[in-house]
């Protein structure tokens, strides 16, 4: 998945979210289990470059680049956490909502 599909998904997610009150409990499931899902590869990307950015080989200008695609993640996956809280917080096999 890239990040252009990534941004689909969150909006869509957060489109979700926005009309949660008519989600199905199915529905709601299943966008936390994507959610879910994409946190993860979100904090891998960003486990990755920062591996890349401990390369002491790597030029400044690819630095740069690489800091801001690490930014870039940092982002979406902070987004898509709050839609994954957001979710967990109305799940009805969650009464404490905690």
């Amino acid at each position: 998945m890239g990040i252009r599909d990534f941004i689909e998904h969150l909006t869509e997610h957060q489109e979700r979210l926005r009309r949660r009150a008519d989600l199905s409990n199915s529905e709601r499931e299943e966008t936390l289990i994507e959610a879910e899902t994409m946190v993860g590869m979100a904090d891998a990307a960003i486990r990755e470059l920062g591996s890349v950015l401990d390369n002491r080989r790597i030029n400044l200008p690819e630095e740069h680049a690489v800091r801001f695609a690490q930014d870039v993640f940092i982002y979406l996956r902070d987004a898509e956490e709050g839609v994954k809280e957001a979710l967990r917080d109305t799940t009805p096999s969650n009464p404490t909502g905690a």
